[in-house]
Parts: C-alpha cells; sequence; structure tokens
C-alpha cells in the first residue's frame, strides 16, 4: 500500500490560538513557567502530525483481472491497524501522467533463452504505448550496481538506444535492488509514478535477504510491479507447485501495491505489459489523516476494501510512521 507524508500549511489551529494566549498571559509576565512551555512544545508536535496525510494509489480488479473503474468515494473503506478511518482525500483522474521507471535485470542468467532481448522488446512496446506526457526511465542492476542507465526523459529514441545497448554480466543482486529502487525513484520524481522490475528472478549475489530488502522498499512510495521469467509455463508445474522466484517477486509486488507478472514466452510478457498499463491509468488514489500517536516510528497496517462484492482491491501492506 502507497504511503506518504505531505506537508500542508493548516488553517488557524488550536495551537495558534494557545500560543496567542499564552503570548498574551506572557506580555504582563517576563517569565513564562515550564509547564506552559512544555504546554506549547506539545501542541505544535500534535498539530504538525495531524495534518501529515497518508496517500494510497488503489488498484481494483475483477476475478478476471480486469480494471474496475467509475467507483467513488462512497464505494471504500479503509482500515488502520484494524480502525475504521474517514477518507479525506479521493481521486480518480486517468489523465494524470504516469512517471514509469523500468528496472532491468542485466545479470549472465538473463542471456539463457533470449530472456534479456525479449525483456527490451517488451519495455520498447510499453513505451510505446505511453502517452505523450508520460515520462520513463531505465534502472539496471547486476552485481553490486543499482544504477541509473537514463533517467526519467520523454524522449523515446535516446531512451531506446540506452535500452539496446545493455548487456548481461555478472551475478544478480536482486534483494538489493529491490531495495534500491523504489528509493531511487522517490527522490527523482513527483506525481503518480510505479516501478516495472523484470527479472528471472534468481538471487545469488545480495548483501540483503528478501525480509530486509521488502521492509526497505515499502518505506517509500512507489509500488513495484514484477515480471518474472519462467523457464516453463506456469501452467506446466506441478498441481500445488510454487517458484521460490515467483514467490519472492508476488511478496515484493503485494507489499508495495503491484502485482506479479509470471510470463513464460514474449505474448505472455506483452499481456502483462497492457495489464500494468491499464492499472496505472484507472488508479484510484485514496487520502487520510492518521492520529497523532501513528507517528511512533512503527509499521501500521493498511486494508481497504469496497462495498461491492467480488472485486479484488490491492493497496500498499501499510506505511511506517516515522516521527
Amino acid at each position: 500500500m502507497l504511503a506518504c507524508g505531505l506537508a500542508f500549511s493548516p488553517p488557524a489551529s488550536r495551537a495558534e490560538e494557545e500560543q496567542s494566549r499564552i503570548a498574551d498571559a506572557s506580555s504582563s509576565s517576563r517569565d513564562v513557567d515550564d509547564a506552559t512551555i512544555e504546554r506549547l512544545r506539545r501542541l505544535h508536535h500534535t498539530e504538525s502530525h495531524e495534518v501529515r496525510m497518508v496517500l494510497l494509489p488503489t488498484s481494483v480488479t475483477d476475478k478476471k483481472g480486469r480494471t474496475v473503474q467509475n467507483l467513488e468515494k462512497k464505494h471504500f473503506r479503509l482500515y488502520d491497524d484494524r480502525q475504521l478511518q474517514e477518507i479525506r482525500y479521493f481521486s480518480s483522474e486517468a489523465r494524470e501522467p504516469i512517471s514509469l521507471a523500468f528496472v532491468l535485470d542485466v545479470s549472465g542468467s538473463m542471456r539463457q533463452l533470449n530472456k534479456m532481448e525479449h525483456a527490451k522488446e517488451a519495455i520498447r512496446f510499453f513505451v510505446d504505448q505511453l502517452q505523450t506526457d508520460d515520462r520513463f526511465a531505465l534502472i539496471c542492476f547486476a552485481d553490486d550496481q543499482v544504477a541509473w542507465i537514463t533517467e526519467f526523459t520523454g524522449d523515446r529514441e535516446r531512451f531506446l538506444k540506452r535500452l539496446w545497448v545493455q548487456e548481461g554480466y555478472g551475478q544478480t543482486g536482486l534483494n538489493d535492488a529491490i531495495a534500491a529502487a523504489p528509493g531511487l525513484v522517490e527522490a527523482g520524481i513527483k506525481g503518480r509514478k510505479a516501478i516495472v522490475l523484470i527479472t528471472d528472478g534468481v538471487d545469488n549475489y545480495s548483501q540483503l535477504n528478501t525480509e530486509q530488502a521488502v521492509e526497505v522498499a515499502r518505506r517509500v512510495s512507489v509500488p513495484v510491479y514484477t515480471i518474472g521469467f519462467l523457464s516453463v509455463s506456469e501452467k506446466m508445474l506441478p498441481k500445488g507447485t510454487v517458484s521460490t522466484n515467483l514467490a519472492v517477486l508476488r511478496y515484493v509486488s503485494e507489499e508495495t501495491g503491484g502485482k506479479l507478472f509470471a510470463v513464460h514466452d514474449p505474448m505472455e510478457l506483452k499481456e502483462a505489459v497492457n495489464l500494468v498499463d491499464a492499472e496505472l491509468r484507472h488508479q484510484y488514489v485514496i487520502g487520510y489523516y492518521p492520529g497523532s500517536e501513528k507517528f511512533d516510528g512503527g509499521f501500521h497496517e493498511i486494508d481497504v476494501e469496497t462495498d461491492k462484492r467480488r472485486l479484488i482491491v490491492r493497496t500498499r501492506a501499510g506505511y511506517y510512521g516515522t516521527p
């Protein structure tokens, strides 16, 4: 689930009124006692937390995976640590530009079965579908490197030139990329944004384990859509079998508000690209104000539901209440 703190300028508040009252009282006395100073300090502290909004980009699909549009604020319920919250912000504007960062695994394992070339073609296909105001970037990872190849741009020709020359090398530091990429994207762009991470999911180099990587990733407000290559079609796996690699990618996407797509051939890859594009075009953004007690440094779980049966709602798993 997607959470971010926004700084607003609140209207005249009880803290300001209290400050004025204290100022008036102190005008007839040079000294303000320690208890009054502490009271004012607490009011300022509380007021600053009360105006921090948590925003949750939210996707809604039906049982067949089709994007559901035209829902209204009244159709949603939002819970913070299982406590119902008042929704104070709601938007379903589909025309807002998207900033999309492709995070591409360029390790040696991606050279097998032409996975690298299929991934490049899928990214080109995605970029060709983006709208004029959209922006896109390329981040590549292998060994201990997670680096910008092309920062956010609308220049397709320049972007594709840099994409085509990427070659596979080294080992796969997937967990380290999961941890690093959202922070790079969050710092680089404002507005509606997402990551599409393309990999074969075989980690053999990271310094971080999966839990550590996901903890870092969910501290920033960027959903991660993961596309995992399979050596054989998922339909060919024995019933009940779950690939360890896919389990990791699914976990990353669920915790950050994205979605996993398991692909075996180029057509499945393009279908995944189309589904990601449709979701990003029709996200709902839901906002609320947590109470000041939530800004305690801990992790707080978020659940968003609709009153429409059989619909699937996805958003970030929670947020860290940074003091």
